[in-house]
């Protein structure tokens, strides 16, 4: 340790002038401390702030499968099953996704989702299609007019026609059936929403197939506004299963109108 003499001054008032250096250096002692505590508090949030920010990258970058962009859910039986969002998809799902020995389906009412059963070419079985004639029933204008139940009806792709006949006038997104259909009557008009732990995502669709997730919420026609509904479901969500979704998320699994909440577990 080096120390300055004052050869000018005298032992003792070299010695007092260093002891009041020491007294000024002991009583910035508090302030230094607390300046940093503050200082690792502030580098504690910040690394929190960071991670938090990293973990929303990452949510933003889960590789979302290509049947994503519509409705969707996976039955019971293992058969994707997917809905047409408006009219443009509906037509999309139609002519470039739906195949031979897949299966058509649509509720009894102007306005709602086609939706498709992709068969892989195999047997469609009667849960799968029990499965997704309640799921074109609920992602139609039966929910949003809070309807508890409505027919559908379905029909091979080689019955369906998105074209009209000459002088005949058929709306962007419209189809006409040609033959027999084979009906559902009464399909209960309600959605079950869940999360997919093993892909980090929000499903929804019929209690039973939505229940191979685990514990879900069961919506039905309500009073309550998508986008407050929506934010019920994302709460509870976390509540379950203790993830923080996407809202947006949430909202593409809702069907079209007022809703509310009359189950939250399984």
């Amino acid at each position: 340790m080096k120390v300055e003499i004052d050869l000018k001054k005298s032992v003792a008032e070299n010695a007092a002038i260093y002891y009041e250096r020491a007294k000024k250096a002991k009583r910035k002692i508090p302030s230094l401390l607390n300046a940093i505590e503050n200082t690792k508090r502030e580098m504690e949030a910040q690394e929190e702030r960071e991670k938090e920010s990293g973990e929303r990258r990452l949510k933003k970058k889960r590789d979302k499968d290509w049947y994503e962009k519509f409705h969707w859910f996976i039955s019971s039986d293992g058969f994707l099953v997917l809905g047409g969002k408006d009219a443009r998809s509906n037509q999309i799902l139609v002519r470039r996704y739906m195949e031979d020995k897949d299966l058509f389906l649509h509720a009894d009412i102007r306005g709602g989702s086609v939706v498709v059963i992709k068969s892989d070419r195999k047997g469609v079985p009667e849960r799968t299609k029990q499965e997704a004639a309640q799921f074109a029933a609920t992602f139609s204008r039966a929910f949003s007019t809070g309807l508890g139940g409505i027919t559908v009806y379905a029909a091979r792709p080689e019955q369906v026609k998105t074209a009209a006949k000459s002088g005949e006038y058929l709306p962007k997104g419209g189809f006409v059936i040609i033959g027999e259909r084979e009906w559902f009557k009464s399909m209960p008009v309600k959605v079950a929403i869940s999360y997919d732990k093993e892909k980090h995502r929000v499903v929804s669709g019929p209690e039973s197939a939505i229940k191979q997730y685990g514990d879900y919420i069961l919506v039905v026609p309500g009073d309550m506004d998508k986008g407050e509904l929506a934010k019920r479901v994302k709460k509870k969500l976390g509540e379950i299963f203790g993830v923080d979704v996407d809202l947006n998320d949430v909202i593409s699994m809702l069907p079209p109108g007022k809703g509310k909440i009359i189950q939250s577990q399984n």
